[in-house]
């Protein structure tokens, strides 16, 4: 298409059509902006116009660490694309201080994060044998269990940028718009060493053959599959979800892998615990076994916020804190999340991971008896331990 319409642009000026050259570029610079090169569209209509603009620098290939493949802007960078009525920019440039020693994950998934890794860094290796290296990631699991982070550490282990798509700016309440600005994406991030990374990636890719869905929404996910096949591969794609279950099938063939972060498990949790309360410098009389099988369930945002809370503490009482206040905490966390669970309710649920009727009672600031009585009556008239 490019092409044909510079192709359009050089008959016209040699023929010395003025008005099919003023088309021609025109044409051109439409084009352009619908790619969301709004820049370069500007530039070629102030260009006819005779205004004086800065001719933009040839594009020079470049050899970033832990990849053989680029073509970057001199000078300054691209201009990211926009959506065409919102005006909202697609994505967001982030360089990442991230490590994958930050992240805590299970050995087998390490191992193969680490595995995707030295693909990336070792395909000038692969290319000689015709072996793409993995560019596609699927990253599935519960809020909070660090999908995010484990994209932010993969971006960082590589040393390179990462292109963080906005999901308020790309879906767009206008008909074909949204696959539009899939499009401008893919097109925008193509000629460079960069990760892309989809979060809430369920928005722009569920079954398309759910009957609650508009045409719409089936349109946007044939785009992706399109965008997907056609991507190059020095894009490394990182797709985040909440609901996998949501996924169109096709969707899963198109990763190379897909890992699914869950709740941290007890040796991941006593690690966490530990590594936070010496981060936020925390004097504690803390039982940390107890309060590793106490977090259990709890994803790896929850744990951080429960030990925040606690230097918080620290901080402004001076006094060590005490398993009672952990407790105490852990249930202010539980009693306001999301899923609207009761003080009883919680404190029966700590109850059967060990904790006192008397202990809790305490921190949630209910008469022993009381308490005993309530969890007594939600557990269908089991005896209540003191």
């Amino acid at each position: 298409m490019k092409a044909e319409l510079i192709v359009n642009i050089i008959a016209a000026h040699c023929s010395g059509d003025e008005k099919s050259f003023k088309t021609a570029v025109e044409d051109l610079a439409k084009d352009e902006d619908n790619k969301g090169n709004s820049r370069v569209s500007s530039m070629l209509l102030d260009a006819y116009k005779g205004k004086n603009i800065t001719l933009m620098k040839k594009p020079e290939v470049v050899q970033p660490m832990g990849g053989c493949f680029a073509v970057q802007s001199a000078g300054g960078g691209s201009v990211k694309p926009r959506d065409k009525d919102s005006l909202l920019e697609l994505y967001d440039i982030v360089h990442s201080g991230t490590s994958l020693s930050d992240v805590v994950l299970p050995k087998n998934q390490r191992k193969l994060l680490i595995q995707i890794l030295e693909e990336r860094t070792n395909n000038s290796k692969l290319a000689k044998h015709n072996l793409p290296p993995a560019n596609r990631l699927l990253l599935c699991g519960p809020p909070g269990c660090g999908k995010t982070m484990t994209a932010y550490a993969i971006a960082h282990e590589l040393n390179l940028p990462m292109a963080y798509v906005r999901i308020d700016g790309l879906v767009s309440s206008y008909l074909g718009q949204t696959s539009v600005n899939l499009r401008k994406i893919f097109s925008s991030v193509g000629n460079q060493n960069i990760v892309l990374f989809l979060d809430e990636f369920d928005a722009i890719a569920k079954k398309r053959d759910d009957g609650h869905e508009m045409g719409e929404l089936k349109r946007v996910v044939t785009a992706l599959l399109q965008n997907f096949d056609n991507m190059p591969p020095n894009v490394f794609l990182i797709a985040a979800t909440n609901h996998e279950h949501l996924l169109d099938p096709a969707i899963f063939r198109r990763f190379n892998y897909i890992i699914n972060i869950g709740y941290p498990d007890a040796d991941q949790r006593s690690e966490l615990i530990q590594r936070w309360f010496k981060d936020y410098t925390v004097e504690t009389e803390v039982d940390i076994k107890k309060l590793t099988d106490l977090t259990a369930n709890r994803s790896v945002a929850q744990i951080k916020e429960l030990v925040i809370s606690a230097a918080k503490r620290y901080v402004t009482t001076d006094k060590p804190v005490t398993m009672e206040d952990m407790i105490e905490l852990l249930i202010q966390q539980m009693t306001n999340n999301s899923n609207g669970a009761g003080v009883v309710d919680t404190a029966a649920e700590l109850k059967a991971k060990g904790v006192s009727v008397r202990t809790l009672a305490k921190a949630i600031g209910m008469p022993h008896n009381t308490l005993s009585y309530q969890i007594n009556k939600l557990t269908n008239g089991k005896e209540v331990d003191e």
